[in-house]
């Protein structure tokens, strides 16, 4: 064999489902040559009903016949085959994928787990895919030439390959990373049941519920793709109080209510079935009409524009978590656009896309959602008669059901604007959980005119010996406390700080959690920066090695929750421990530059860069991301720290900037550029991208392609390429100043 064979992908695509087989004496052989790791065992049963099985790309024709002459259907089987690329070939993607499908396969969801939706392009040479057998039940739609009949109406996208078929695929993959630990699921309007199948591969879902008007469609989703946690039923949304559902988690809808005559029904089903804390993710084609302003789709009832759609979600009283744009090659509005999927700003006005996709969530201030917040409340990850103080969301809080919507992260509504107004909403509607509410806005909210007086209000009022009658209380007042005066120091006000921060090292936080000793530990390393600017290193250094006594003691309330099994239940103790630790390692280096430096600038220029360097926060940053998926941030997030994005806006902030400030980029580490210099208040004009189209925006903001006209207003430009920033800037004028980090 002249090319050598590509294994990464499909080591990490078959990871969970060992032994691995082969089905000829040639891929057999090839592998054992190739690696020592991945044992391929030559199959020699006479009947293939279950398994996974490894081919090169090569010899696809011979697999098939072996795999022909041995399949047998079982009910619930699951099939695997990895097709594994060869280096130096000239294979296309689409060219593989056609065959798999025509052989009987369709893609393992799995697949979708590691794709990168703005990156597919068919007409790429052949990566290593994994595919999983149609499970050949009888059922006449599991032959290709019947299913293609019913194409217009009805399709499994997981058995074509097109722009068409991934846009509708990663509406649900998008879904699927929104799901949290031990959310139930209903999917509506699942038709075939493709997507269903792809939200019940995530990690997290307990249950996933497809329904379908078509008795046909659910009954080939049940024979294909049913398994132990994913499950099909027919059901009319016009006459859902007849059928039994249950409470839901998550409700997704993708491409349904423009089929539907009463599109209402399904908002109020979402009414009757969506826990107070649950979300819904739906979508719509925007505005696909011809020149007499109708859709020419015989199927579809309505159509909808941004307006449309949004206001149909407030009337029901939902809060608009996200608004998502997408488009995809062969699309009926934008057929030449590529697969692109984007965030938009909620409050803009009407924009070009081919759907549109919204991520929403019960408003608790609204009448439609009165009665279903007074229901009992379970927290799916979190539940059980022995719980922990601190987890126990339903004795410490008013509403517990704003738990997951505001605070948990990785759980909570992402927008930070949409976050800081539902807080004020629910402030100003029943005054409850108000230090909760009031520490949410304070982390969401840029601008924090009236915030400080107002949260300085509470914090001053708060009772403090009442605290040990609800230790929700203290945990928050603390919470609050910190973040005010913070705050104030970020300001400059450290004299309006210094006896906030000296009240948390005064208070006992190992009352509610270990984990809350990290506010006074920061707030004993704040008190030592304030000590050292004012030239008191005796001051600093008692405040430092105080504070490290305070993590001392921490470790042992730490062994305390661990000897009774706590961590068990609060699996991130550990993790946040480490944090504490990392926090520790910060106290413990400044303390010895303080020691051996020789200005109060040189000790204050190490503390920044300690700040800027903690170890765990930088994988903890990470790990949140991944945990709350946006869109195409958590794959590009494993390549970058956030260490890279605090160097370049510090860089953007010592450096003269005259005229427009542009980001060129669109990917994470521009996003996040952004939101640093916005904290910052350094004005951003725009971003540059060398494939923007006409019109196109990012965070708001228009993106442009690199022009001479352009560059005849652009006066500065913050290069985000991790990998290519000094080639980008050798493109630019030399007028233009290029920042970025070589």
């Amino acid at each position: 064999m002249s090319s050598s064979v590509l294994l990464n992908t499909f080591l990490k695509n078959t990871s969970q489902v060992a032994p691995v087989f082969a089905l000829t004496e040639y891929d057999s052989t090839a592998f054992a040559k190739q690696s020592a790791e991945l044992a391929v065992t030559l199959f020699t049963q006479p009947v293939i009903s279950n398994g996974s099985f490894i081919c090169l790309v090569n010899n696809l024709p011979h697999f098939f016949t072996a795999f022909e002459s041995k399949y047998q259907y079982a009910s619930g089987q699951d099939i695997y085959v990895t097709v594994v690329a060869l280096k130096n070939s000239i294979t296309r993607q689409y060219d593989i994928e056609s065959q798999m499908y025509a052989q009987g396969f369709h893609l393992a969801a799995q697949e979708w787990q590691v794709r990168r939706y703005n990156d597919i392009d068919e007409s790429d040479y052949f990566r290593t895919t994994t595919f999983r057998k149609v499970r050949q039940s009888g059922h006449p739609l599991t032959v290709m030439d019947n299913l293609l009949i019913e194409r217009d109406l009805h399709m499994d996208m997981l058995r074509e390959c097109s722009g068409r078929s991934d846009a509708h695929v990663y509406r649900y993959v998008f879904a699927g990373e929104l799901i949290r630990k031990n959310d139930k699921v209903l999917d509506c309007a699942c038709g075939l049941g493709y997507g269903s199948y792809i939200l019940s591969s995530f990690r997290n879902p307990a249950q996933v519920t497809g329904v379908d008007i078509c008795p046909d469609s659910s009954a080939y989703a049940n024979a294909v793709y049913g398994n132990d946690k994913l499950s099909y039923r027919t059901l009319d949304i016009d006459h859902f109080t007849d059928a039994g559902l249950d409470s839901y988690d998550v409700i997704t809808s993708f491409e349904t209510i423009e089929h539907v005559v009463d599109y209402h029904a399904f908002f109020r089903m979402c009414l009757a079935h969506l826990k107070p804390d649950g979300r819904v993710i739906a979508s719509v084609p925007y505005l696909w009409v011809d020149e007499t302003g109708k859709d020419p789709n015989p199927y579809h009832f309505h159509e909808f524009d941004w307006a449309k759609f949004k206001a149909l979600f407030l009337e029901y009283g939902f809060v608009i978590e996200g608004r998502y744009h997408q488009t995809a090659p062969g699309g009926f509005k934008l057929p030449q656009a590529r697969r692109a999927w984007s965030g938009f700003n909620i409050e803009a006005s009407e924009s070009e896309t081919e759907w549109l996709v919204v991520v929403a969530t019960p408003d608790l201030t609204h009448a439609n959602w009165q009665g279903s917040a007074q229901q009992a409340y379970v927290n799916p990850e979190y539940h059980g008669q022995h719980l922990p103080l601190y987890l126990n969301f339903a004795a410490g809080y008013a509403n517990p059901w704003l738990h997951r919507q505001l605070v948990q992260i990785g759980q909570r509504i992402d927008n930070n604007q949409v976050r800081a107004d539902y807080a004020a909403r629910l402030i100003a509607h029943s005054g409850h959980d108000s230090m909760m509410l009031k520490t949410v806005e304070g982390y969401a909210l840029q601008q924090h005119t009236d915030w400080f007086a107002q949260a300085k209000a509470l914090i001053d009022a708060a009772d403090t010996a009442s605290f040990h009658l609800n230790l929700f209380d203290l945990r928050w007042y603390v919470s609050l406390t910190f973040l005010w005066a913070r705050k104030q120091f970020e300001a400059g006000n450290m004299a309006a700080a210094k006896p906030y921060f000296e009240r948390l090292t005064a208070t006992d936080c190992n009352q509610f959690c270990v984990l809350l000793t990290i506010k006074a530990v920061e707030s004993y390393y704040f008190l030592a920066k304030m000590a050292i600017i004012a030239g008191d290193t005796p001051a600093a250094i008692n405040q430092l090695q105080a504070g490290k006594q305070v993590i001392s003691d921490a470790t042992r309330a730490f062994q305390a929750s661990l000897d009774q099994h706590e961590d068990e239940v609060a699996t991130f103790l550990w993790p946040e421990m480490a944090d504490m630790l990392d926090a520790g390692a910060l106290l413990n280096n400044l303390l010895i530059k303080i020691r051996t430096a020789n200005t109060t600038e040189e000790v204050l220029l190490e503390a920044r860069f300690l700040e800027n360097n903690k170890r765990f926060g930088l994988i903890n940053l990470v790990d949140s991301f991944k945990q709350t998926f946006k869109d195409d941030d958590t794959q590009q997030l494993k390549l970058i720290g956030q260490s890279y994005v605090n160097r370049l806006v510090a860089k953007v902030c010592t450096q003269p900037t005259e005229g427009d400030l542009y980001i060129w980029g669109t990917g994470v580490v521009a996003k996040n550029a952004y939101v640093k210099l916005q904290e910052k208040r350094i004005r951003v004009a725009g971003f540059i991208d060398n494939n923007a189209e006409s019109g196109a925006q990012f965070l708001g903001l228009p993106v442009l392609t690199p022009s001479p006209s352009l560059f005849a207003t652009a006066r500065t430009v913050c290069i985000t390429s991790v990998g290519s920033s000094a080639e980008i800037a050798s493109s630019v004028p030399n007028h233009v100043q290029c920042i970025y980090i070589a």
